[in-house]
């Protein structure tokens, strides 16, 4: 226990660190509780306007009962009520609509739905909730290469004997993680070069290191967060300061070029590349000017900048990039997409069909669009359309269970027909609707877009390579932050 004045004492410096968090989260509750405060009164405005619209078409309605249908000035104001009152409940369509709107039935992200009660994407089936009959239960196992993981330092095995020794006994046991700072010292010759990457009295070891690229880059921690999770982790041994984890990123980062090199050669070689693009908000962002000049680096101030991370992977390999913006030239800059020649698996957007041979469309994503244009719009043709592709998705599911890594030509053409017939009845049910009534141009979007597109909606289909979804997107396998930074 230190008593000089002015040095804080571990416990000391934890019991600020706690202080510290804790303020920062009563701080994160408020901003909660203000942005929650500001959702409330626009669903209240919104909800507001809704009510209002309910009180005209109740008037309205009250007025059309009393008009004399005998009467030809009331006619011609009667059919000018109705028009009225149509385009009322249009709008209070439309409302509902907007509120109604989120991520399990159109294409916003799911950062967009604030507050609202978290949807469950999963499909109801006609079995029971829980285990199913037949089910082999499991339970927490011990990994079955112990010994080796012992051999390899990776684990330990420790023994509390209950029995006072006893030589009959059963065993059961505990899978825990112990979780301490380690302090090496090391002894060198008075006359003997000490290691370059040792020239300093103290240095940050191997195994914090890549904790802290693991955590940075897997877990999207900030620096100031990620230094103060250290401190407490290791009781306050051991307190990183934001530039000494950013020297980290460096100092792997500066190892990766051969690794970057391998895994883009694994997504380049690969039969389908999975490609996504999301939305992030970020403290800092690179300004482009002209193709020989070097970016700008640009720090907000009481603000935030939008830019897009693109993910690229397959099963073995991913690759992130970020860029300003979501357009073509971050693409040209990533330098990927455009060396790609096999299928690439999207969203339905149109900058990514002028990369690859062949497109996979995300069925996912349509999946949500259907349920929207059904739910929203009230379009009954669009629930129809959502069970098919549910049910192609189903029958390739079955197929891969039994083996099967293609579907059969006759059960194909069958599908192929089914998907125009739904198209043609999708048409019929279109042309009854009018110019401006609920649904009609989303509905006529969709139609097209089915039409255009029918070959990348079915392409999971004709070759049973190709996933129903993009979802995938696993951390590439051909990087270890330990290995790499054990040179570092």
């Amino acid at each position: 226990m230190s008593t000089q004045t002015g040095v804080l004492t571990p416990v000391q410096i934890r019991d600020k660190t706690i202080k510290d968090l804790r303020i920062k989260l009563e701080n994160v509750k408020i901003k909660a509780e203000i942005k929650e405060a500001a959702l409330q009164e626009e669903i209240d405005a919104l909800n507001l306007a809704l009510s209002g619209k309910d009180i005209t078409i109740a008037m309205l309605q009250r007025e059309i009962a009393s008009l004399t249908m005998d009467d030809k000035n009331h006619r011609k104001e009667k059919e000018e009520i109705k028009q009225s009152l149509e385009k009322s409940r249009e709008e209070n369509h439309r409302l509902m609509s907007i509120i109604n709107k989120n991520s399990s039935n159109s294409s916003k992200p799911p950062r967009t739905d604030g507050f609202r009660k978290i949807v469950n994407l999963r499909e109801k089936s006609q079995r029971p909730s829980g285990g199913q009959l037949g089910h082999q239960g499991h339970c927490l196992k011990l990994p079955e290469n112990l010994d080796e993981l012992v051999q390899k330092g990776i684990a330990e095995v420790e023994v509390v004997d209950h029995t006072n020794g006893s030589n009959e006994f059963v065993s059961r046991w505990t899978l825990d993680i112990r979780v301490k700072a380690i302090v090496t010292e090391h002894r060198f010759l008075n006359k003997e070069a000490v290691p370059k990457e040792m020239k300093n009295k103290v240095i940050y070891g191997d195994n914090i290191k890549a904790i802290t690229v693991l955590l940075s880059n897997e877990g999207i921690i900030a620096d100031e967060r990620l230094a103060g999770f250290i401190s407490e982790l290791s009781g306050g041994t051991i307190n990183p300061s934001d530039a000494t984890i950013e020297s980290f990123l460096s100092q792997f980062s500066e190892k990766l070029p051969e690794e970057l090199k391998a895994i883009e050669e694994d997504l380049l070689k690969g039969k389908v590349m999975n490609v996504d693009d999301t939305p992030l908000s970020c403290t800092q962002t690179l300004e482009y000017g002209k193709p020989d000049e070097q970016p700008a680096l640009k720090t907000a101030k009481n603000t935030s900048f939008s830019v897009t991370l693109r993910n690229h992977s397959n099963e073995q390999s991913t690759i992130y990039t970020v860029n300003p913006k979501k357009d073509m030239d971050g693409i040209k800059r990533d330098g990927i997409l455009p060396r790609y020649t096999g299928i690439l698996s999207h969203d339905h957007e149109s900058k990514f069909y002028n990369y690859g041979t062949a497109h996979a469309t995300c069925c996912d994503h349509l999946m949500r669009d259907l349920k929207g244009l059904h739910e929203l719009e009230k379009v009954p043709w669009a629930a129809r359309m959502r069970i098919f592709m549910k049910e192609m998705n189903d029958y390739k599911k079955a197929d891969l269970k039994k083996g099967k890594n293609s579907c059969d030509t006759k059960k194909l053409d069958v599908f192929s027909k089914k998907y125009d017939t739904l198209l043609t009845e999708g048409r019929e049910e279109h042309g009854k609707l009018k110019e401006n009534e609920l649904g009609f141009k989303p509905f006529r979007a969709m139609l097209n877009r089915l039409n255009n597109y029918k070959d990348c909606y079915l392409l999971f289909m004709r070759d049973y390579d190709v996933p129903f979804t993009n979802a995938l997107s696993k951390s590439s396998s051909l990087i270890n932050p330990q290995d790499l930074l054990q040179s570092a």
